[in-house]
């Protein structure tokens, strides 16, 4: 799994708040997928990309449907980021983080 840390240049920015902004009102290939809107989607993708606020910072856990989608949701991300708010970031943080490994449901006795 892929986690990004977005931080603003200004302390006073809050990127969550202006992501969500930007997704409700003015973006055509993004959606939020659920209604706490913390569940970003893409139109072309089954993934989706986990979104938190914290300080100002922005923490993204992107969760790709298939091995595909890892680098396309990160790509499409990263893209967006720049290209709407990039007078507001200082930086973009990328971390290649393991992912943890599901628990087997136990079998019944009998």
């Amino acid at each position: 799994m892929i986690v990004m840390q977005v931080v603003p240049r200004d302390g006073k920015v809050d990127v969550y708040r202006l992501l969500r902004s930007k997704v409700l009102h003015e973006a055509a290939t993004w959606y939020w997928g659920n209604k706490a809107k913390t569940r970003l989607r893409h139109v072309n993708s089954e993934g989706y990309i986990d979104v938190r606020g914290a300080d100002g910072v922005l923490v993204a856990h992107i969760h790709p449907s298939s091995p595909r989608d890892v680098f396309y949701l990160s790509e499409k991300f990263l893209g967006r980021l720049a290209a709407w708010f990039e007078e507001h970031l200082a930086a973009v943080n990328v971390q290649f983080v393991p992912e943890a490994e599901k628990r087997r449901k136990r079998k019944k006795r009998r």
